[in-house]
């Protein structure tokens, strides 16, 4: 289950969490056509690897949340019992702020806005995806422009669920947006698993920005910020994007 090969970037060390920087286009956990190149298989085969053992299949040995493969920035890991136990009710609880920066075509018209639409997960050639539904779980984004440029826009997006591919679909479908580099979902289409849709090159411009937590043990207010990768940054850059108000 380890894997030196696999890089790691730890943001942040804390007796009982870890903040890693997980780079875009890598898994978190191991899985169907991943089984030995995940972040976790970099994690078992680091110094954390004891304590990840230590905690277990049961505590996920300490992954407390994912975030899609083609997503970067920054991931919680719990080392400790305490830590797990602490961030994951965080989580139930919904007591964490999760932001994201996303680079988005074409810029919206209204400067901010909130999704309230509930998804489904299926399955559509072996590619797991998530699609609106009425009767799906609950999901919720707020989002915000912070930069502008003649086509495309930044935005900033706070989540309160945890959905599959949720900033993704809440964009295309409540927002009309799409976001760049993304495979898959597309503005007035059908999600596309397509070989030739899932070969495209190039990263997809969703970043986990920040993260904001009670500490598993003391309770003490904990935030954490990554900033995006160069890739992003060059994006950015080559859209032309300026600020249209205070991050």
């Amino acid at each position: 289950m380890s894997n030196a090969g696999v890089a790691l970037e730890v943001a942040f060390e804390d007796p009982h969490y870890l903040v890693l920087n997980k780079a875009g286009g890598r898994v978190v956990q191991p899985g169907r056509g991943h089984q030995d190149d995940a972040l976790l298989n970099g994690l078992m085969a680091s110094r954390f690897g004891p304590e990840l053992r230590k905690l277990g299949a049961r505590r996920d040995f300490g992954v407390i949340h994912r975030l899609d493969r083609d997503t970067s920035g920054a991931l919680l890991v719990a080392r400790t019992v305490p830590g797990y136990d602490g961030l994951r009710s965080a989580f139930t609880e919904r007591r964490v702020e999760k932001d994201y920066l996303v680079l988005v075509d074409p810029d919206p018209s209204s400067p901010s806005g909130r999704v309230d639409l509930p998804l489904r997960e299926v399955e559509r050639a072996g590619v797991r995806l998530a699609v609106p539904d009425p009767a799906g779980q609950p999901a919720h984004t707020a989002w915000r422009k912070v930069a502008a440029g003649p086509k495309h826009a930044m935005l900033a997006c706070r989540i309160s669920t945890g959905r599959l591919h949720q900033i993704r679909v809440h964009l295309t479908e409540g927002v009309g947006v799409q976001i760049m580099g993304d495979r898959i979902y597309r503005v007035d289409a059908p999600p596309d698993t397509s070989s030739k849709a899932m070969r495209l090159a190039g990263p997809m411009h969703l970043h986990a920005w920040r993260l904001g937590f009670p500490h598993p043990v003391t309770d003490r207010p904990e935030k954490h910020r990554i900033e995006p990768p160069p890739s992003f940054v060059s994006a950015m850059a080559e859209c032309g994007l300026q600020p249209v108000g205070a991050q």
